[in-house]
């Protein structure tokens, strides 16, 4: 196993309101961060969904580059949400305080010419395009740790922890990366995108040392794709965020 080392309005209750900004003040931006779509509380128990992240630039977003927002309870079990368009993105509001969140975007097909910039077009709507990608993220906040932390969601690209109680500060978290449900060896993982890099074991295993506060463990998958006048790669990537203990 790898290891990384690391130093409709909805009321909500007053505990509710506390918990949600206590998250806010963890959800610092997200500096280096390479294009990566997360979740953002706010002080009245709403979400904002995020998407950039790359040396703390954040971009607006198209709304159906969204494809879905999911809350559950600390057992598991899915709490309805309301997904709305808002200013440069979209807005998530949860029925009831959720113990985590699960986010799909699909940013699209991007390529290049030799000489020119990356585009937001297939290869073969970008004449003279020469590579391609296709790029889609998956996010996953934990609020609370919980039975719902080991929960398999069935993203097609995921990370799940293998615990579920709060990890403190210093001590081993282990966390699986599963592509389509199944463990997948050799994914580059790191603790942010400046922390120190490691790639998941045979069994899709790796350990992590949080740090105090909210974590944002970073994975990324990217291959080869052949015989696609779209592109030439497709990249998965996924932000797992979850709070630790001093």
């Amino acid at each position: 196993m790898k290891t990384i080392e690391t130093l409709a309005p909805i009321r909500r209750v007053r505990a509710a309101w506390a918990l949600s900004a206590a998250l806010s003040a963890w959800f610092v931006p997200l500096s280096g961060h390479a294009h990566n779509v997360w979740l953002e509380p706010d002080a009245r128990g709403a979400y904002t969904v995020q998407f950039g992240g790359h040396e703390g630039q954040l971009e607006q977003f198209p709304f159906d580059k969204l494809k879905s927002v999911h809350a559950y309870d600390r057992r598991g079990r899915e709490i309805g949400v309301e997904v709305l368009p808002a200013p440069g993105g979209a807005k998530v509001i949860p029925q009831r305080q959720p113990a985590m969140l699960a986010a799909a975007f699909d940013n699209g097909y991007f390529s290049k010419t030799d000489t020119g910039p990356m585009v937001n077009k297939p290869m073969n709507e970008n004449p003279g395009a020469t590579s391609g990608v296709h790029a889609v993220k998956f996010h996953k906040t934990l609020v609370q740790w919980g039975v719902v932390a080991k929960r398999e969601l069935g993203q097609a690209f995921e990370i799940v922890a293998l615990q579920a109680e709060t990890p403190k500060a210093g001590e081993p978290v282990v966390l699986q990366v599963l592509f389509e449900g199944r463990p997948i060896e050799g994914i580059r993982v790191s603790l942010g995108e400046n922390g120190q890099v490691t790639h998941s074991d045979a069994k899709g295993q790796v350990s992590i040392r949080p740090f105090a506060g909210m974590n944002q463990v970073l994975a990324i998958r990217r291959v080869a794709v052949a015989d696609n006048p779209r592109t030439t790669s497709t990249s998965h990537e996924y932000l797992f965020a979850f709070p630790a203990h001093p």
